[in-house]
């Protein structure tokens, strides 16, 4: 454990160096936050809550699910370029696990981009359409589920990375997962504004609980339900970690036998 804490220190300090691409990037975000912002004033306009979202909760909903998802480190790209050019033929030996690397590595980075994101998004919110109540109590859980769906949402971008072993570029088949977040994930808007049919299969699939669940913790917390949520997400958690480390496993055989 105590080499990936190093890692994940290593790499951290290493984006702090780079802090101006992470504060240019949440301005971008900031200019799309803006202009939500102003369409669900439109949308809301007569109403005082849409399916028990009102309009701060829907704003403050949308920056935690902008914030998660976009704060993703390129994972796949980079697995892609290690592979593709047998990069990763060099760190099979290493004393320490492939999967895990990354993991550190991602991580570090990830929650420099969290935050920066999170907080410049917080004062533009917090000046257009004011505050949502929340309790420094239950702050703690909700970093915790918060923690729980980034970990996840590696997991799951690394299992697609890893089938890099055997198709040449997995670009495409990260770009179709970012759409799936978008939308019947909730980043855009959440699953109550779904069809019935569609909002129950969304509420159980694993994306969901990358952005919807904890976001909608966030603007609505709700002490059984961070039960059910966390619980869900250390099982899939669970599943993801599984499926990476066994890609992992058989396509680094797949290096051996051809000889790097």
């Amino acid at each position: 454990m105590k080499k990936y804490i190093q890692i994940g220190k290593i790499n951290f300090l290493n984006n702090i160096q780079y802090f101006s691409e992470f504060f240019f990037k949440a301005i971008f975000i900031l200019l799309i936050l803006f202009i939500f912002i102003n369409i669900w004033k439109t949308i809301y306009s007569g109403s005082v809550a849409i399916e028990g979202f009102t309009i701060a909760m829907m704003i403050w909903y949308l920056l935690m699910t902008e914030s998660i998802v976009t704060s993703a480190s390129p994972v796949v790209k980079d697995v892609n370029r290690e592979i593709q050019s047998g990069e990763i033929a060099y760190q099979l030996n290493k004393p320490y696990n492939y999967v895990f690397y990354h993991l550190a590595k991602s991580f570090s980075s990830r929650i420099i981009g969290f935050f920066i994101t999170f907080l410049i998004g917080a004062v533009l919110i917090y000046f257009m359409v004011g505050g949502i109540s929340l309790s420094w109590i239950t702050l703690p859980l909700l970093i915790i589920t918060i923690i729980l769906a980034l970990i996840l949402d590696f997991f799951m971008m690394m299992s697609i990375a890893l089938l890099a072993f055997w198709f040449e570029d997995t670009n495409s088949f990260r770009w179709i997962y970012d759409k799936i977040l978008f939308t019947i994930g909730g980043m855009l808007v959440p699953i109550e504004i779904f069809p019935k049919w569609l909002a129950n299969i969304s509420n159980v699939l694993p994306f969901s609980f990358v952005a919807y669940h904890p976001a909608k913790l966030f603007v609505n917390f709700d002490l059984s339900n961070f039960l059910k949520v966390s619980g869900i997400q250390v099982v899939y958690i669970i599943i993801f970690l599984s499926i990476a480390l066994i890609l992992y496993k058989v396509g680094a055989r797949r290096v051996n036998i051809n000889g790097g």
